[in-house]
């Protein structure tokens, strides 16, 4: 278990080692952080935001597509406009997973299958324009589509009640650094296929990759210590824990 003093002492040396870690470096994902399964009415906030963003295109790219194609009965533009949004979350989540993968262990375990899941979902919506032609069907796969391709992403559960809003500052960070240390490990290895092998710049390369990997090893251990110490690993922990 890591104490809150001893999380701020391990961040306020990194700040001031890689001052760079913490400015313009953005993780898109769990940005609101709930205790256990429900978190009173903060559950609703990605959901709110969900309906507001992407119901609203939906609908305004639907009315669109209908203007454009006139022939293109409503139903189908309407489940082209919801399919558009589809694929939207199929190209942005393997980006954030490849984001959770080096800053996040334990939540990539948990989230690692979401483009699976959502090519499912897709493939539905697709079979549903061409032949089922269900309003119904199309309304609860959009509901899977907003739930895998933005809530989940959006919000992360399972904290234990102890936690604070100081504490998830503290993971966020933690994870800032990570990817950040993983980014600059791309950068070094891009710079030593472009460098001449044995010369003085491709060894003092070869210095600085190997310390930003020793690095990134440290903040991803560091993390993922900060998980166990504040949240319920997975849900079976967290039922475990409920049943005490």
């Amino acid at each position: 278990m890591i104490k809150d003093k001893q999380a701020a002492l391990f961040l306020e040396q990194l700040k001031l080692l890689y001052p760079a870690a913490f400015k313009h470096n953005y993780i898109f994902y769990g940005m609101m952080k709930t205790k256990g399964m429900l978190d009173e009415l903060k559950e609703l906030i990605p959901w709110v935001l969900a309906a507001m963003i992407f119901v609203s295109i939906s609908l305004s790219l639907g009315s669109y597509l209908e203007m454009l194609w006139p022939h293109l009965a409503g139903f189908r533009a309407k489940g082209l406009a919801v399919l558009a949004i589809m694929l939207f979350f199929m190209l942005t989540a393997p980006l954030i997973i490849k984001q959770m993968k080096h800053s996040s262990i334990s939540l990539y375990k948990q989230l690692c299958n979401t483009p699976i899941k959502l090519a499912g979902i897709i493939l539905l919506q697709a079979l549903n324009i061409a032949y089922i032609e269900s309003t119904f069907l199309q309304s609860v796969l959009f509901f899977f589509a907003l739930s895998f391709g933005f809530v989940r992403f959006y919000k992360e559960n399972l904290f234990r009640e102890h936690s604070d809003n100081l504490q998830f500052h503290y993971l966020q960070e933690a994870r800032r650094v990570c990817f950040w240390s993983y980014k600059q490990m791309l950068k070094i290895k891009c710079q030593l296929f472009f460098c001449q092998r044995n010369s003085e710049k491709s060894e003092l390369l070869k210095q600085k990759l190997k310390h930003l990997q020793e690095l990134h090893a440290q903040t991803m251990r560091f993390e993922n210590q900060l998980c166990k110490s504040f949240k319920h690993i997975d849900l079976e922990t967290y039922l475990d824990d409920l049943m005490k």
